[in-house]
Protein backbone atom coordinates (compact mmCIF):
# COMPACT_ATOMS: atom_id res chain seq x y z
CA UNK A 1 0.00 0.00 0.00
CA UNK A 2 2.84 2.36 0.66
CA UNK A 3 3.59 2.12 -3.05
CA UNK A 4 1.03 4.89 -3.63
CA UNK A 5 3.53 7.41 -2.35
CA UNK A 6 6.82 5.56 -2.29
CA UNK A 7 8.26 3.23 -4.88
CA UNK A 8 11.56 1.91 -6.17
CA UNK A 9 13.38 4.23 -8.60
CA UNK A 10 11.78 4.19 -12.02
CA UNK A 11 10.86 6.54 -14.82
CA UNK A 12 7.12 5.93 -14.53
CA UNK A 13 4.81 8.10 -12.51
CA UNK A 14 1.62 7.51 -10.61
CA UNK A 15 -0.76 9.44 -8.46
CA UNK A 16 -2.95 9.76 -5.43
CA UNK A 17 -6.67 10.47 -5.89
CA UNK A 18 -8.63 11.72 -2.84
CA UNK A 19 -12.38 12.21 -2.43
CA UNK A 20 -14.41 13.75 0.36
CA UNK A 21 -17.95 14.98 0.84
CA UNK A 22 -19.43 18.18 -0.61
CA UNK A 23 -17.34 18.14 -3.80
CA UNK A 24 -13.97 17.88 -2.06
CA UNK A 25 -11.30 16.24 -4.21
CA UNK A 26 -7.55 16.20 -4.67
CA UNK A 27 -5.33 14.62 -7.29
CA UNK A 28 -1.56 14.48 -6.89
CA UNK A 29 0.61 13.30 -9.77
CA UNK A 30 3.67 11.69 -8.21
CA UNK A 31 6.99 10.37 -9.42
CA UNK A 32 8.15 6.90 -8.47
CA UNK A 33 11.32 7.78 -6.60
CA UNK A 34 12.81 6.78 -3.23
CA UNK A 35 11.19 9.97 -1.85
CA UNK A 36 7.80 11.55 -2.51
CA UNK A 37 7.99 13.82 -5.56
CA UNK A 38 4.74 15.66 -6.32
CA UNK A 39 4.86 16.53 -10.03
CA UNK A 40 1.53 18.33 -10.18
CA UNK A 41 -1.80 18.61 -8.41
CA UNK A 42 -5.40 19.80 -8.58
CA UNK A 43 -7.59 20.39 -5.51
CA UNK A 44 -11.25 21.38 -5.10
CA UNK A 45 -12.77 22.25 -1.72
CA UNK A 46 -15.15 24.78 -0.25
CA UNK A 47 -16.33 25.91 -3.70
CA UNK A 48 -12.81 26.85 -4.85
CA UNK A 49 -10.12 25.13 -6.91
CA UNK A 50 -6.30 25.21 -7.02
CA UNK A 51 -3.97 23.86 -9.68
CA UNK A 52 -0.25 23.55 -10.35
CA UNK A 53 -0.96 24.18 -14.05
CA UNK A 54 -3.72 24.28 -16.63
CA UNK A 55 -2.85 20.71 -17.71
CA UNK A 56 -4.07 19.59 -14.25
CA UNK A 57 -7.31 21.60 -14.39
CA UNK A 58 -8.56 25.12 -13.80
CA UNK A 59 -7.88 26.80 -10.48
CA UNK A 60 -5.91 29.35 -8.51
CA UNK A 61 -2.19 28.71 -9.05
CA UNK A 62 -0.34 26.94 -6.24
CA UNK A 63 2.98 25.10 -5.90
CA UNK A 64 4.29 22.27 -3.78
CA UNK A 65 5.86 23.85 -0.70
CA UNK A 66 6.92 20.62 0.96
CA UNK A 67 6.11 16.92 0.73
CA UNK A 68 7.01 13.91 2.84
CA UNK A 69 5.99 10.26 2.86
CA UNK A 70 7.02 7.13 4.69
CA UNK A 71 5.34 3.79 5.37
CA UNK A 72 2.86 5.41 7.78
CA UNK A 73 1.89 8.80 6.37
CA UNK A 74 1.86 11.28 3.49
CA UNK A 75 2.19 15.01 4.27
CA UNK A 76 1.98 17.72 1.61
CA UNK A 77 1.67 21.51 1.83
CA UNK A 78 0.87 23.67 -1.19
CA UNK A 79 1.72 27.36 -1.14
CA UNK A 80 1.09 30.39 -3.27
CA UNK A 81 3.62 30.72 -6.13
CA UNK A 82 5.69 33.20 -4.04
CA UNK A 83 5.83 30.66 -1.17
CA UNK A 84 4.43 33.25 1.25
CA UNK A 85 1.49 31.27 2.65
CA UNK A 86 0.25 27.68 2.84
CA UNK A 87 -2.97 27.48 0.82
CA UNK A 88 -3.75 23.76 1.02
CA UNK A 89 -2.51 21.03 3.37
CA UNK A 90 -2.97 17.29 3.00
CA UNK A 91 -2.34 14.92 5.93
CA UNK A 92 -2.86 11.24 5.15
CA UNK A 93 -2.14 7.97 6.93
CA UNK A 94 -2.12 4.37 5.70
CA UNK A 95 -5.07 3.00 7.66
CA UNK A 96 -7.91 2.69 5.18
CA UNK A 97 -9.33 -0.16 3.15
CA UNK A 98 -7.63 -2.10 0.36
CA UNK A 99 -9.26 0.09 -2.32
CA UNK A 100 -8.75 3.37 -0.43
CA UNK A 101 -5.70 2.74 1.77
CA UNK A 102 -5.13 6.38 2.76
CA UNK A 103 -7.40 8.39 5.04
CA UNK A 104 -6.91 11.85 6.39
CA UNK A 105 -7.66 15.54 6.19
CA UNK A 106 -7.47 18.19 3.48
CA UNK A 107 -7.12 21.66 5.01
CA UNK A 108 -7.97 24.85 3.15
CA UNK A 109 -8.05 28.28 4.78
CA UNK A 110 -8.70 26.95 8.27
CA UNK A 111 -11.40 24.52 7.11
CA UNK A 112 -10.71 20.78 7.34
CA UNK A 113 -12.32 18.15 5.12
CA UNK A 114 -12.04 14.38 5.73
CA UNK A 115 -10.82 12.47 2.66
CA UNK A 116 -10.20 8.89 1.57
CA UNK A 117 -7.55 8.26 -1.06
CA UNK A 118 -6.34 5.59 -3.41
CA UNK A 119 -4.16 5.15 -6.43
CA UNK A 120 -5.06 7.70 -9.08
Amino acid sequence: MASLALAAPAVASGGIQCEGGDGVSAYLATGHLPVLQVIGAHVEAGGAAWSTGSERGEGTPFVVGQAFADNQQVLVDFTDPNIEAILVGLRLRFDGSEDLPLTGVLTVGGNSFPVQCGEG
